[in-house]
């Protein structure tokens, strides 16, 4: 386990450290008598501060050793790393909720900025380990995959994304391939709307291949919004009004910035398609990969998608590096900044897609 490039000890300090961000601005704001600037905190550290390192840090492009495959994705503590993720974010929004909605009654900016502190964990850390659970065999990882977006409102990504988004990646078909030119905010809102639908048109095509009605009780997506409603209801039995503003908030920024993941993933990247209508198969050049070694050690090893995209059920500790796939310049926090303005996004990206094409066609 030793050998492995994904540090998993140091991965577990990085869970805590981002899990504890919005509880240390909240802290930091009281203390200071300034809660609207310390709940600042996160997006600094997530957005400017934590980029920097790993900028600094650089980039690891090692892979785990042959033969060791099996080894590590057996040990446990790597399969206990995204399961942790689940009763931690449940604590955190157990803490957030009432801090919130105290915190609104003498600062609501100070307020809003939790709310904020708090989505973005969900986005950045809830989403994605939700994201390499409900990847994965087992009944236990999936459901706990499952509950974690039910948290952030998002039940029908684990539908969406497995039988969606991995079946049509890359081609016109998928609302979560991002067309070259298209800006952030057009992919947003056509995800925001067209998402969500999609998943209850898959599975209820699941339900049919089965033999079964669309609308019958065994549809997963019932079990998601119904955790959901029934997460939101207890923020709402609790805390009132406010309480449901806040899980509500929290969940729209969790999902918006998940979303803009998504963009920077697969902008601009199709694959060909074949005389008979069909699409070549995904292979690592199909997705933009980045391999900070920090982030990386923060995101489960996300931004090495396009391993993830070519071999969809490998854990993330043994996700591989591949030279050949279209190289992003720096981690994904950073360019969530540069999707929000589309003009130097595109003077950023496009070059990158058009070499990415030239090399196709060679």
């Amino acid at each position: 386990m030793e050998r492995t490039p994904y540090n998993l000890r140091v991965a577990w300090l990085v869970l805590l450290q981002f899990l504890s961000l919005p509880l240390l601005g909240y802290a930091l704001g009281d203390l200071g008598g300034m809660p609207g600037l310390g709940n600042l905190l996160t997006p600094f550290w997530v957005f400017v501060a934590f980029p920097l390192i790993d900028t600094w840090i650089g980039i690891d492009t090692r892979n785990p050793p042959p033969g060791s495959d099996a080894a590590l994705s057996a040990a446990t503590g790597y399969r206990l790393l995204p399961l942790a993720a689940l009763p931690a974010h449940a604590l955190m929004l157990l803490w957030a909720a009432p801090a919130a909605v105290a915190l609104a009654a003498q600062s609501p900016l100070g307020a809003l900025g939790l709310c904020l502190a708090v989505g973005i964990v969900g986005g950045a850390i809830g989403i994605t380990y939700a994201h390499e659970l409900i990847h994965k065999p087992t009944a236990l990882e999936r459901n706990a995959g499952g509950i974690l977006l039910a948290l952030v409102a998002n039940g029908g990504f684990k539908v969406e994304h497995v039988y969606g988004h991995h079946v049509d990646v890359a081609t016109p078909r998928d609302t979560s391939t991002a067309r070259l030119g298209q800006s952030a905010y057009a992919f947003l809102l056509r995800s925001l709307l067209v998402n969500p639908l999609r998943a209850w048109q898959l599975a209820g095509e699941r339900l049919r291949a089965r033999g079964l009605p669309a609308w019958h009780w065994r549809n997963e997506m019932y079990l998601w919004h119904g955790l959901t409603l029934l997460f939101a209801a207890g923020m709402t039995a609790w805390l009132g009004a406010a309480g449901l503003g806040f899980f509500a908030l929290q969940a729209f920024v969790a999902i918006v910035l998940l979303e803009l993941v998504n963009y920077i993933e697969h902008y601009g990247l199709l694959r060909r398609q074949r005389p008979d209508g069909s699409y070549e198969r995904v292979t690592p050049r199909h997705s933009w990969n980045d391999s900070h070694h920090l982030s990386n050690l923060a995101l489960l090893n996300l931004q090495r998608h396009s391993d993830h995209h070519a071999f969809a059920a490998r854990r993330y500790q043994i996700l591989r590096h591949h030279d050949e796939a279209p190289q992003l310049p720096t981690g994904y926090a950073s360019l969530v900044l540069l999707a929000l303005l589309p003009p130097l996004w595109r003077r950023f990206m496009d070059p990158r897609v058009a070499a990415w094409k030239a090399a196709e066609t060679r």
